[in-house]
């Protein structure tokens, strides 16, 4: 066994593979849909969908949405994508140094917010939100949605999150 471990599961054969990405009409959907969430949330925010190669297909910035994030938000879509999972299950790998960091380069995001766009196990896109912090993550939520794409590994990084933050604030736990 290497020094570093395992491939992560969504590197093994057979777990995802590349196909045909997403259409513009539907990534215009999906991003109108992550606008009505980022305004239900109070958060202005920036968000990038990519095709199955890592490129860019439609972008959509909030008015008073904070500038970094518009290059954040297309990173986490490229991440996502050439990844093959979210981009927060590269922050303990990066951290731990199971991966090494020339493995990591300028467009690499290893924190949450950028999720594969999966159908039936073929990534068709990449899906990048920022300008929150859990709140990115309700937006991808209601944009993956939107879509009709799978929400189940999101949904346990929220509740995930939330029960963090409810220990942090004293809540007693369930």
């Amino acid at each position: 066994m290497s020094p570093f471990g395992e491939a992560p599961e969504a590197w093994k054969a057979g777990k995802y593979c590349y196909g045909p990405g997403i259409t513009l009409e539907l990534a215009k959907r999906m991003l109108e849909a992550g606008e009505k969430e980022a305004l239900k949330q109070g958060v202005p925010m920036a968000m990038a969908i990519a095709d199955s190669g890592g490129n860019l297909l439609a972008f959509h910035r909030m008015d008073h949405t904070m500038l970094v994030s518009t290059q954040i938000a297309m990173d986490k879509a490229y991440t996502s994508v050439y990844g093959k999972q979210p981009t927060s299950n590269f922050g303990s790998l990066y951290k731990s140094g199971e991966l090494v960091p020339l493995f990591f380069h300028n467009r690499w995001i290893t924190f949450p917010g950028g999720y594969p766009i999966i159908k039936d196990s073929v990534i068709v896109g990449g899906l990048g939100v920022s300008g929150g912090i859990i709140e990115d993550n309700y937006v991808a939520r209601a944009i993956l949605s939107a879509g009709d794409f799978d929400t189940s590994e999101l949904e346990e990084f929220i509740r995930c999150c939330e029960a963090d933050l409810k220990k942090a604030a004293g809540y007693p736990s369930e």
